[in-house]
């Protein structure tokens, strides 16, 4: 086994992690890809090893595999960059890991104000305060639940009504805050401040003082939303406090189609301001309301009569 291939695989990950990735478990499978090759001596990376290791593992649900098999693509590539002859390139798409999407709840603002209000009635105050705040927040900002509970005092710049998010893969950014948001969060930390929290720190916090944790939040969540008995909707499943981010989102491509504008670069804007790493990920949200579906529809069918000589 030739120790340029690890040599290679601690600099491939090392190059990706700098440009902002996490590879989570990346380390662990390049390692044991290695290893396999290692036992055979085998001293190059090739697409029938590559397939090979995909399969090799006790699961057979086909999307682990097509993951398996991206992660040592990946790392095929960049040897095959540095030298031909150690690493066959791998085509995309062998193994094909069906990408399945939940249908979202989408919220409506009567219900996003039930919410609150039921959040209002927990106990301790405190804990009601900052589930109320974290419902309001996503639902004002479309943050993932996740980052909000991430966020610290400091990252709340009242003067220019901003706030400092780290998403995913560790990627800042800065989301605009409506003035009534600001006064929200002005006023939830009144109510933090009655509780043993320091006076920096998380900003959403416990009765503990210490970072409202994110099962807790998400477990008291469906305890109000079941309280509220929301609307059933077809194909959806239960509330969540993800489903937040997700009206938003559809939300604002609504409004960008009854006001005209160019939705390309409506959802242009909308991929970075909420952080996504592939736009992609935002067009999902075309098909993900009926009345959005309807107005992308109706505009389909007044372009196409437009366009007919």
């Amino acid at each position: 086994m030739s120790a340029d291939l690890r040599t290679a695989a601690c600099d491939y990950l090392a190059e990706r992690r700098a440009r902002g990735y996490r590879l989570e478990d990346h380390d662990s499978l390049i390692a044991g890809f290695l290893d396999g090759l290692e036992t055979r001596g085998v001293s190059i990376i090739s697409v029938a090893d590559a397939v090979a290791f995909a399969h090799a593992t006790p699961t057979g649900r086909h999307r682990r595999h097509a993951v398996r098999l991206h992660v040592i693509r990946g790392l095929a590539a960049y040897v095959h960059a540095l030298d031909p002859a150690t690493a066959e390139l791998i085509p995309d798409r062998l193994i094909v890991g069906p990408v399945t999407r939940g249908v979202p709840y989408l919220y409506t603002p009567e219900q996003t104000v039930q919410l609150m209000a039921r959040a209002a009635l927990l106990q301790p105050a405190s804990m009601a305060a900052a589930v109320r705040t974290l419902i309001g927040l996503v639902a004002a900002t479309g943050l993932r639940s996740g980052e909000a509970l991430g966020l610290d005092i400091e990252d709340v710049d009242r003067h220019r009504q901003l706030l400092r998010v780290v998403g995913k893969y560790g990627k800042e950014r800065l989301v605009p805050l409506h003035r009534s948001t600001i006064d929200a969060l002005d006023a939830y930390l009144q109510v933090r401040a009655t509780t043993p929290a320091a006076p920096s720190g998380p900003l959403l916090v416990g009765p503990r003082g210490g970072r409202l944790n994110s099962n807790t939040a998400r477990a008291l969540f469906r305890a109000v939303a079941n309280d509220c008995r929301l609307d059933a909707r077809p194909g959806c499943s239960p509330p969540r406090l993800h489903d937040f981010r997700h009206s938003f989102a559809v939300d604002t491509l609504i409004d960008a189609h009854g006001q005209g504008v160019d939705v390309d670069a409506r959802i242009a804007a909308l991929a970075t301001y909420l952080g996504h790493v592939d736009p992609a990920g935002t067009y999902w949200y075309l098909t993900a309301s009926p009345e959005l579906m309807a107005i992308v529809t109706d505009r389909m069918t007044a372009h196409q009569h437009r366009s007919r000589p």
